[in-house]
């Protein structure tokens, strides 16, 4: 073993972390179900992370902030080069965190105040404009014999979204997306200083963006949520930082819509799979919130999150010191045995489904998550209503995002009216 893991006990199943390929998706639940029955934890030679396979485990970690620190979740695996970091300085690029790499009581300040705009009552607000963003993209889709569902409606779709949110009219959602996608392979993937250098540029841009709309809203405040956040603020910076104010509007512009995109190709790339589970929801949409609770845990999108020991801790019967990196595979528990019955079948009446830690858990758990099911829903309704006949086109290879922590498909296509 090497760096800070060096003095830790041995890990339990020889060799185990050496086929442990964490930046590769593709064959990644065979790969857990083969080795969750007997190892609950084991070590990751390729990342210098223990890897933590069980939600019995995995939930105590995130649920215990003296124990546990956030702050390693969103530095990035492979670190920027100095001139990266230099160039990112100059353009301004004042990026902090605010919410999903924060500790108490910096979190606890933060979320309090996010929280009164991001919640299920204001989301609900919002459902008959994110139903019409989707029969609009249905309407363009209905000529065709044969659609890419991530290219059609999956990609803008949850940016369009969160553009609701922010109260922004006249922008390209496209280059939000473009935006977040970089953002997560330069955080979570393994880049190469070229491409690093290339996307310090995109970065600093979206920074920008960022942080005139928030100036915009200081001149011209509205309902929004940098509004919002403005008025709650009121000046005092003990409440809320501008700086910090800014890092919220920036990082809801990337997971305001890039776990949405991939948990919308996860749960219809499922359902296409499973046809007969397809079928149900046509003939039965009273079974469509669960079915959305089903596709989260059979296929999350964030399938890894990342904390840092504080001090010397306990995980799966084994000691580990302080600075003890930790990656909680939620994939992994969300298959757990000990949780679920049969738990690589995909069954859309499942009794527990949303017993799945798809959006965390503790402290951490994810604000947008009433959102993300929200816009589930309404796809999956939308749409068994206008193809109910749809199918999987055979024998196409899906691309999955090669990341660290999340996963989706590039593309799904489609015959709509097989």
């Amino acid at each position: 073993m090497t760096g800070s893991n060096a003095q830790q006990p041995q890990c339990p199943m020889h060799g185990l972390g050496d086929n442990h390929q964490p930046f590769t998706q593709e064959g990644m639940y065979d790969f857990f179900a083969s080795v969750r029955p007997e190892a609950r934890v084991f070590y990751s030679p390729e990342i210098d992370y223990w890897v933590v396979t069980h939600q019995s485990d995995i939930k105590p970690i995130l649920q215990d902030s003296e124990k546990y620190s956030a702050t390693i979740a969103t530095k990035p695996v492979c670190p920027w080069p100095q001139s990266v970091r230099d160039y990112l300085d100059d353009r301004n690029f004042r990026n902090e965190s605010v919410q999903v790499a924060c500790d108490p009581p910096k979190h606890t300040r933060i979320r309090h105040i996010a929280a009164r705009f991001l919640n299920i009552r204001q989301f609900s607000f919002y459902e008959n404009q994110l139903r019409e963003l989707v029969r609009g993209y249905i309407n363009q889709m209905a000529d065709k014999e044969e659609a890419d569902l991530v290219e059609e409606i999956f990609y803008e779709f949850p940016a369009q979204a969160v553009f609701l949110l922010l109260g922004v009219t006249d922008f390209d959602p496209r280059k939000i997306k473009e935006w977040g996608d970089l953002r997560i392979r330069t955080i979570f993937g393994r880049p190469s200083d070229e491409e690093l250098q290339e996307a310090a540029v995109d970065i600093a841009d979206f920074w920008d963006f960022s942080s005139a709309l928030v100036d915009a809203r200081v001149q011209d405040p509205g309902e929004d949520y940098p509004s919002v956040l403005l008025k709650l603020r009121d000046g005092d910076d003990e409440k809320l930082t501008m700086n910090e104010l800014r890092n919220l509007v920036f990082g809801l512009q990337l997971a305001g819509h890039e776990t949405t995109t991939n948990a919308a190709g996860n749960l219809f790339h499922a359902l296409m799979q499973h046809p007969d589970q397809w079928r149900k929801l046509v003939e039965d949409p009273s079974l469509i919130p669960n079915a959305v609770e089903e596709g989260l845990r059979y296929a999350s999108s964030v399938v890894a999150w990342r904390r840092i020991a504080k001090q010397e801790v306990e995980v799966a019967g084994k000691t580990f010191p302080a600075g003890t990196k930790f990656l909680l595979s939620l994939a992994s528990g969300n298959r757990d045995e000990e949780v679920f019955n049969e738990p690589e079948t995909f069954d859309v009446t499942r009794e527990n489904p949303r017993r799945h830690i798809a959006f965390g858990n503790g402290l951490h758990a994810c604000l947008g998550a009433p959102l993300a099911r929200l816009e589930l829903r309404i796809l999956l309704e939308e749409l068994t209503r206008r193809f109910p006949r749809m199918e999987l086109i055979p024998d196409q290879d899906i691309s999955w995002t090669e990341t660290l922590s999340f996963r989706g498909p590039s593309a799904l296509r489609v015959r709509l009216n097989a």
